[in-house]
């Protein structure tokens, strides 16, 4: 009996004049998605950090436990879900405190959360 053999072409398919193998498409909402993500993640590790730093009371306990919040939403920044990026706008701008920051972690904090409202303003608002 003969079997039939699947034949593989190892031909590369026929590219327009413009495209380029091995490129990536990086649009700005991915790239800004991408920034949220990582701003999220710092801003996070930075309010958990501040327990170290700061004397225990309850409202360093609930920056903390804000900043562990942050961490989370920044992991649920990497898939493709909108409801990540409403989420961190609103964990982000609720404690966001340029003007009564009293140390320069707080000042530092404030900062990120700044940028991080704005690219993911921006990751919200453009396509991906």
């Amino acid at each position: 009996m003969h079997k039939a053999k699947l034949q593989t072409s190892k031909a590369l398919t026929p590219t327009g004049s413009g495209e380029r193998h091995g490129a990536v498409n990086l649009g700005f909402g991915r790239v800004s998605r991408h920034c949220a993500t990582a701003l999220a993640i710092f801003a996070g590790c930075l309010a958990v950090a501040n327990l170290w730093v700061v004397p225990l009371s309850g409202a360093s306990l609930l920056e903390a436990g804000r900043g562990v919040i942050l961490l989370l939403l920044g992991i649920g920044l990497m898939g493709t879900a909108r409801l990540s990026l409403v989420l961190t706008l609103l964990v982000a701008s609720a404690g966001l405190n340029i003007f009564t920051a009293a140390s320069s972690i707080s000042s530092v904090m404030a900062i990120i959360e700044v940028c991080l409202i704005t690219t993911a303003a921006f990751a919200l608002v453009t396509p991906r």
